[in-house]
C-alpha cells in the first residue's frame, strides 16, 4: 500500500518544532512597539478618515517610506475593524511564519541538495535561534519583516521557478511590493534583474538571452514602480519621500563600519557568509547553481548601501533579511564541508585501520553545533539582558561581562569578540545607532500609558489653528489626530527636512541631525504645547499652565506663550489658569499653586536690562538679550522679553562652564519663589536654591530649549540668608541651562 505521507517528512516535521518554538520564546521576549510605528499609523487613520495619505490634514508631506504597509494596516482597520497598533504585529508574525514556509520550500525544492533533511534542518535553525531574527519577528510595528518576506520570496522564486513565465511574474510582483515596503527595494531588484540575466545565458548554454523572460521580470515590477512613482510626485509634488531629505544629511562610512562589524560579530556574519560562499563554489561547480552567487550580491551590495548611510537608529532592522538568505547557503556550506571532512577521515581510517568517525551527517552536525552557538549566543545574551530592563533608558548600552555572561566569556574566542562589541555598540550607541529594542519598547510603553486616554477625548476641544511643535512624533499625535504637529526632527516637515546640517559626522546623532530653521516655528505659528491628560485641576497644573475639561474627571492640560490666544481659542469653556505673568510689574504675576493664591512681590532676575546685580564666574554664562547670535542653538521658546540667563555660549556652546549667582534675599513663612528654566537634563547643570550657603533644592531643564515655570514654597525659611545659583560643570550635548524671569511671591487672599 502507497504511503500518504512519507515516513521521513513526518520525522523533519517532529525536528523542526523545537526551532519553531525557540523562535516563538525569543519572539515572546523581544515583542514590542516602537513609537516611530505611529507615524505611519497617523498616516493610516488620517486615510481613512478622508484627509488622506497626510500627516497633518491640509499638509501633503510624505513622512513614511512604507506606502504598501500603510495601505494594509489601512485595509485591515477599515475591513476588520482591528487598530493598527494591534494588527501591525500580527501582521509581521504572518509575514514570519511566510518567510520560514519558503526558506523550507526552498530547501526541499531544491535540484540534487545534498543531505536535504538534515540541510533543511540546520537551516531552520540558523534562523530560529537568532535572537536578531525574533526582535523583528513582532517587528515593533514596523515593515521589516514584511520587506524580508518579499525580498526572500522572490530569491525563492528566481531560484527554483527562473524558467517558468508564472516563477518571474512572482518574483516580479514580490520584488515590486519590496520596493512599495522600504526604499531599498529597488536596489535589490535591479540585482536580481542582472543576475537572472547572466545565469539564464549560463542555463540556456548559449549566449543569448530571451527578452520574453526578462520582460515577465522587469515589466510588472516598472508598472508598479512607475504608477507609484508618478502617484508620490502627482501628490506630494517630490520624487523620494521626504524622510530621505530628513535623514540624509551625508555619507557616513565611518559609523556604518563600526555598525555592520558590530553585527558581524553578534549575529556571526563572519561566520555564514564564508559558508556561503563554499556552498557557491559546490554548487556552481556541480549543477551551474548560482543562486548563491545572487544572495551574496544582494548581501554585499547592501552592506555597502548601508554602510554609505551611517547604519541604521534601531539594531540591525535593515539587515533582517539576511538570515533566511544565509541560513540555507550556510548549511549547504555545512553539509559539504561534513562530506569533506569525512572523506578525509575515510581515508585515514582505510590506511590506518583505525575505528574512526567517518559519517558525512555527523561531522556536519559537529561542525553545526560551534556554528549555531558562534552565531547565536552573542545575541541572546544581548536579548536577555536588554528583557530585564523595565524602565525607560535613554541611549542603553548593554554591557556584557563575567557577572551576567560567564558562561558566554568561557567559549574559546569569545572573551575578545564579546570586548570587540562591546566597545562597537558603545561607540555606535552615543550616536543613536543600532539602539536595542528594549529601548524603544520601554518609551512607547510609556508614552501609550500616557497618551492613549486622549484616544475617546471628544473632537473639536482642540481649536483648528492649535500648532505644536515635538521631536517625539508616534503615539502622542497618533492619539491627538486633530491637532497640527511640526516634527522638529523633519520626518514630516518638508522645510525642516532639508534644513542645512553643518556640524560634523563626529557629533551627529542618527535620524536626529535636523532642526527648524530660524524664525520657521514662528512662522507656522506654534502656539501650544499639549501634556498628558489629568484626573483633577490640581494634576492638571502639575503639568501645565492651563487646564481645559475634556470629560468626566479628565483635564487636558497644557501650556502657551500666547495668553490671547487661549482666551480666543478656548473662548466659551470652562478654562483654568494657573499662573499669569509680567515682564513689566512684579504684582502682574499671579499664581496658584498648592491650593494657595500668590502674587507677585518683587523680580530677583527679570534680566531684561543687564544682569539684576548676579555675579558670574566662568565664561559660559551670558545674557541672552547681548548676543544677537548664539551659533547652532535650537529655536528657544517659553522665555519672556528678551533677556534671561544662559550658559549656552555664543561660540564656545556647550563646551563653556560657570555659574551665576544671585544677590542674597530673605522670605517671610508665607513666600514662594517661581522661575522658568530651559536646557540640559543632566547633573551637571542646573538651578539650585542654598541657604545660609547650603542646598536646600535643585532642578534641571529637560533638554528642550522651552522654558518651564517652576514653583517653591519658602515656608521655614523665614529668615534664612538664601540665594540661587545657576551652575554649569557639563560639555557635550546638553550641556547647557537657562533661567528666566525670577520672582519672589507672596500669599494672598484668593479673588
Amino acid at each position: 500500500m502507497r504511503t500518504v505521507f512519507p515516513a521521513h517528512r513526518i520525522y523533519l516535521i517532529v525536528a523542526i518544532l523545537p526551532w519553531l518554538a525557540l523562535l516563538g520564546w525569543l519572539a515572546s521576549v523581544s515583542w514590542f512597539l516602537t513609537d516611530d510605528a505611529f507615524i505611519s499609523f497617523r498616516y493610516v487613520r488620517n486615510l481613512l478618515e478622508g484627509h488622506g495619505l497626510v500627516f497633518n490634514v491640509g499638509e501633503r508631506v510624505e513622512g513614511y517610506s512604507n506606502f504598501l504597509w500603510v495601505l494594509e494596516l489601512a485595509a485591515v482597520w477599515g475591513i476588520l475593524g482591528i487598530k493598527p497598533e494591534h494588527a501591525a504585529p500580527w501582521l509581521s508574525v504572518i509575514y514570519t511564519a511566510g518567510t520560514i514556509a519558503a526558506l523550507l520550500w526552498w530547501a526541499w525544492r531544491t535540484p540534487s541538495l545534498r543531505g536535504r533533511g538534515l540541510t533543511a534542518w540546520m537551516a531552520l535553525g540558523l534562523v530560529c535561534s537568532s535572537a536578531t531574527f525574533a526582535v523583528w519577528t513582532s517587528g515593533g510595528g514596523l515593515e521589516t519583516r514584511q520587506f524580508t518576506f518579499f525580498i526572500v520570496l522572490a530569491v525563492v522564486g528566481l531560484a527554483l521557478y527562473r524558467g517558468s513565465q508564472w516563477g518571474l511574474l512572482t518574483a516580479s510582483l514580490s520584488l515590486a511590493a519590496a520596493a512599495l515596503t522600504r526604499p531599498e527595494g529597488p536596489l535589490i531588484a535591479a540585482l536580481c534583474c542582472g543576475w537572472f540575466a547572466v545565469q539564464r545565458m549560463v542555463d540556456a548554454g548559449r549566449p543569448r538571452l530571451d527578452w520574453r523572460e526578462l520582460a515577465f521580470l522587469v515589466a510588472p515590477f516598472a508598472i508598479l514602480i512607475g504608477a507609484h512613482f508618478l502617484f508620490r510626485y502627482a501628490y506630494y509634488g517630490e520624487w523620494l519621500p521626504n524622510t530621505y531629505y530628513a535623514k540624509h544629511v551625508r555619507p557616513w562610512y565611518e559609523s556604518g563600519f563600526r555598525y555592520l562589524w558590530a553585527a558581524a560579530l553578534e549575529t556571526g556574519l563572519y561566520l555564514l557568509l564564508p559558508l556561503a560562499l563554499v556552498a557557491l563554489r559546490e554548487r556552481w561547480r556541480e549543477y551551474r547553481d548560482g543562486t548563491c552567487a545572487l544572495i551574496l550580491l544582494i548581501i554585499v551590495v547592501h552592506i555597502a548601501y548601508v554602510m554609505r548611510i551611517g547604519g541604521d537608529h534601531f539594531e540591525y532592522r535593515p539587515l533582517d533579511f539576511y538570515w533566511p538568505l544565509l541560513a540555507l547557503p550556510a548549511a549547504v556550506g555545512i553539509v559539504h564541508l561534513g562530506g569533506r571532512i569525512a572523506g578525509q577521515v575515510q581515508r585515514i581510517r582505510t590506511m590506518a585501520r583505525v575505528r574512526i568517525l567517518s559519517s558525512p551527517p555527523a561531522w556536519a552536525l559537529l561542525l553545526f553545533v560551534p556554528v549555531i552557538f558562534y552565531s547565536s549566543a552573542m545575541q541572546a545574551a544581548l536579548l536577555f539582558e536588554g528583557a530585564k530592563i523595565n524602565e525607560r533608558i535613554t541611549g542603553i548600552h548593554i554591557e556584557l561581562d563575567e557577572d551576567n555572561a560567564g558562561w558566554l566569556l568561557s567559549a574559546p574566542g569569545m572573551p575578545a569578540l564579546v570586548a570587540i562589541s562591546n566597545d562597537l555598540r558603545y561607540s555606535v550607541g552615543r550616536q543613536t545607532v543600532g539602539s536595542r529594542f528594549v529601548e524603544h519598547r520601554e518609551f512607547a510603553d510609556l508614552m501609550i500609558a500616557k497618551w492613549q486616554p486622549y484616544e475617546n477625548m471628544e473632537r473639536g476641544i482642540i481649536p483648528d489653528d492649535a500648532v505644536m511643535v515635538a521631536g517625539s512624533i508616534g503615539v502622542q499625535f497618533f492619539y491627538l489626530p486633530e491637532l497640527t504637529v511640526i516634527d522638529s526632527l523633519g520626518l514630516t516637515d518638508a522645510t525642516v527636512a532639508r534644513n542645512p546640517v553643518t556640524h560634523p559626522n563626529r557629533v551627529r546623532s542618527m535620524a536626529h541631525d535636523r532642526s527648524a530653521p530660524p524664525g520657521y516655528l514662528e512662522e507656522r505659528g506654534v502656539n501650544i504645547i499639549v501634556h498628558p491628560l489629568a484626573a483633577t485641576v490640581e494634576q492638571a497644573f502639575e503639568r501645565g499652565n492651563y487646564a481645559a475639561p475634556v470629560g468626566a474627571n479628565l483635564w487636558m492640560p497644557f501650556d502657551s506663550d500666547y495668553p490671547e490666544w487661549v482666551s480666543s481659542g478656548f473662548a466659551g469653556r470652562d478654562l483654568r489658569i494657573r499662573a499669569r505673568f509680567s515682564i513689566t510689574e512684579p504684582s502682574g504675576n499671579d499664581l496658584l499653586y498648592d491650593g494657595r493664591f500668590y502674587v507677585g512681590e518683587r523680580f530677583l532676575g527679570s534680566f531684561d536690562v543687564g544682569l539684576d546685580g548676579w555675579i558670574l564666574e566662568g565664561s559660559a554664562v551670558t545674557n541672552h538679550a547681548d548676543h544677537a547670535l548664539y551659533r547652532d542653538q535650537q529655536p528657544i521658546r517659553g522665555n519672556l522679553g528678551s533677556g534671561f540667563l544662559t550658559s549656552y555660549h555664543p561660540d564656545e556652546r556647550d563646551n563653556a562652564t560657570g555659574k551665576a549667582r544671585s544677590p542674597e534675599f530673605t522670605a517671610g513663612p508665607d513666600q514662594l519663589l517661581a522661575f522658568r528654566i530651559a536646557g540640559g537634563a543632566g547633573d551637571d547643570v542646573g538651578v539650585r536654591l542654598l541657604a545660609d550657603g547650603e542646598q536646600v533644592a535643585v532642578w534641571h531643564g529637560r533638554n528642550t530649549e522651552r522654558f518651564n515655570a517652576v514653583m517653591y514654597a519658602l515656608d521655614g525659611m523665614a529668615g534664612q540668608r538664601l540665594q540661587l545659583e545657576l551652575f554649569d560643570n557639563a560639555t557635550g550635548g546638553w550641556g547647557h541651562i537657562m533661567l528666566d524671569h525670577v520672582v519672589l511671591m507672596r500669599s494672598a487672599p484668593t479673588t
